[in-house]
């Protein structure tokens, strides 16, 4: 069975690292780099991160709804000796 997350923004206005990234479908580690790269706002308490659910919320929004896909590399067929 798995578990899931029932958080309601009025009960709870301040989530875990481990509730933002069940929120978000990610690592607590993840939740860290987006706390490091300035993209999601964290409040320390002690050695511990809490995030306000509105800031969640405007991070949410500001994130892109679709994943761009990497662009390949184009190999180059076999035998093609450029240069030669």
């Amino acid at each position: 069975m798995t578990d899931t997350v029932q958080i309601t923004w009025d009960t709870k206005p301040v989530l875990t690292t481990q509730e933002v990234a069940e929120l978000l479908g990610v690592s607590t580690r993840t939740v860290q780099r987006y706390v490091h790269a300035h993209e999601l706002a964290a409040i320390r308490v002690g050695r511990e991160r809490r995030f306000r659910a509105s800031d969640v919320i405007s991070f949410l929004e500001g994130r892109p709804t679709t994943v761009r896909a990497r662009k390949r590399r184009r190999r180059r067929p076999v035998g093609d000796c450029r240069g030669t």
